[in-house]
């Protein structure tokens, strides 16, 4: 979506390259919302639910941040937590989004979704919703989320929500770690009889007490074994589009080795940068801005209880980010794999390798 946004026209291409050669701001294309802290289940690789936090900021705060992002060429905003559905206003946030000509999507647990609430989303204007679903198998889902009978009510909610969402708008988002992987041959079997649009497959970032990153030989029994099921039957189904999105932790010793480690960018942001500076930001639940969600309040760029978004977007603070040459920005960008094709295609562009008008 980055790409496509900046690539609608010439002038829209001349406006990117101007501003990441000048180090000014761009446009926040799209931005991620954490509207909730708190939530219902314990997963085993998350800490909110460890953790304590001022309470939520609410509906009429960010119906005014909104505005603020719909005036500075935002198109897309994604609601995630804790778990967003416990945030009370949904709806109407996702309404007043939409007015806003900005489009909402979401990531949930499912938990909270049943036939009523999720007729309600669509119809405020909900486009996409990722489902968390970690396994075929229920025990091992509700294993790594920390609650008995989450499984089933994360599938329940995905037969609630596909007679209502357009195609393409209900995704499913596993987090693959040494409790799950092999398990995974048969998640797009299940993926099917749900009626899925697609699967996103997220190698598990942080070690935690509870769950594990893959070691280099399960890495290893992952690509021999698992993977090739997965890409079958999922390329065949349309949930993936490319064999490698079926092989998130590469295909090589090197790269097994640096994923055992958390390195999913494989080494990526050790050369090329990241655009997230001028096209993307993470806000908080209570109005922390920072770059990403891979970096949340690492550092904190600002505050909007006490300045606008756009104070923050064009202030010193992001301005830094985008002129320094150092790579990569933060350590943690090692860690990630979420943005680097659309990084890739960017990076092109700014060099002036653009797709014909």
């Amino acid at each position: 979506m980055l790409v496509d946004r900046i690539q609608q026209s010439r002038a829209e291409r001349h406006h990117f390259r101007r501003a990441v050669t000048r180090g000014q701001p761009y446009k926040p294309i799209y931005v991620k919302i954490k509207i909730a802290w708190v939530c219902n289940l314990r997963c085993a690789m998350c800490n909110h639910w460890r953790e304590a936090s001022e309470p939520a900021l609410d509906l009429a705060f960010y119906r005014d941040l909104v505005a603020e992002l719909a005036a500075l060429g935002c198109q897309k905003i994604h609601l995630t937590g804790g778990e967003p559905m416990l945030w009370p206003d949904l709806e109407e946030l996702i309404r007043d989004i939409c007015d806003r000509g900005i489009r909402p999507t979401m990531t949930s647990n499912g938990t909270r979704i049943d036939a009523e609430r999720a007729r309600a989303l669509v119809a405020a204007g909900l486009r996409k919703i990722n489902i968390s679903l970690d396994s075929p198998e229920p025990a091992l889902h509700d294993q790594a989320r920390g609650v008995p009978g989450a499984w089933e009510k994360a599938v329940a909610a995905c037969r609630h929500l596909r007679p209502w969402l357009r195609p393409g708008g209900l995704q499913l988002n596993t987090v693959i770690s040494a409790l799950n992987y092999a398990s995974l041959g048969r998640l797009p079997d299940l993926a099917i009889a749900l009626g899925v649009d697609r699967l996103n497959l997220i190698p598990l970032d942080e070690h935690t007490p509870d769950i594990q990153r893959l070691s280099p030989a399960q890495i290893q029994d992952y690509n021999r074994r698992i993977g090739p099921v997965i890409a079958r039957k999922a390329l065949s189904a349309g949930l993936l589009s490319k064999v490698a999105q079926a092989y998130p932790f590469g295909g090589d010793r090197a790269a097994h080795e640096q994923s055992s480690a958390g390195h999913y960018a494989h080494g990526y942001y050790e050369d090329h940068p990241c655009f997230a500076p001028w096209t993307h930001c993470l806000i908080d639940h209570v109005g922390r801005v920072s770059v990403c969600c891979m970096l949340p309040n690492q550092p904190v760029i600002g505050d909007l209880r006490t300045a606008s978004f756009r104070e923050i977007w064009t202030g010193d603070a992001f301005a830094a980010l985008r002129r320094t040459q150092n790579l990569p920005l933060f350590d943690t960008c090692r860690h990630c794999d979420m943005f680097i094709a659309a990084n890739q295609q960017l990076s092109a562009l700014v060099a002036g390798n653009r797709r014909p008008d």
